[in-house]
């Protein structure tokens, strides 16, 4: 078997899938969306081999594992990627994607070196990929398992920042 169909969302029958997150997400402030349903490939292997294609951000963590964040169908992104001799699996039904605006925000969930991101580490008490997109926007990607509770921590730290003078 050289291919796990089962585990991409994207060949699942329409309407079968659903983020982690729904739930916890519902009625949340602009501040924070749901991420969770774009792809999302883990590579391993000689991440310089690998090109991202349009519309597509390949996150480099070390030179021999990264991700690469895909708007298309991430099954076909693997086949493309494993054809040029490095390791893919698409991570999108294993991880919880967060977008979060604020960097007061972000300080309160992460030790981590904000200026320094893309960064694997420590958010609201779990193991994440942190990102940061322009200005004070940052994507943060954690275990599809604790995603609903991230995403809990992540609002009540917002309502606090809310109810600070």
């Amino acid at each position: 078997m050289t291919e796990l169909r089962f585990l991409s969302p994207s060949q699942c029958a329409e309407g079968s899938t659903a983020s982690p997150l729904r739930r916890a997400l519902d009625g949340a402030p602009e501040q924070v969306r749901d991420l969770s349903l774009q792809g999302v490939l883990e590579l391993r292997g000689d991440i310089a081999r690998v090109e991202a294609g349009e519309g597509e951000e390949l996150v480099r963590l070390s030179p021999r594992r990264g991700f690469l964040f895909t708007p298309g169908d991430p099954f076909e992104a693997v086949a493309r990627v494993r054809a040029a001799g490095v390791l893919a699996y698409d991570s999108t039904g294993a991880l919880a994607g967060l977008a979060l605006e604020g960097e007061q925000l972000m300080r309160r969930l992460t030790d981590l070196e904000l200026t320094k991101l893309p960064a694997a580490g420590p958010f609201a008490r779990v193991s994440a990929l942190v990102l940061r997109d322009e200005g004070e926007r940052f994507r943060v990607y954690v275990p599809q398992e604790l995603g609903h509770d991230v995403a809990l921590a992540v609002l009540d730290a917002l309502a606090g920042l809310e109810l600070a003078p």
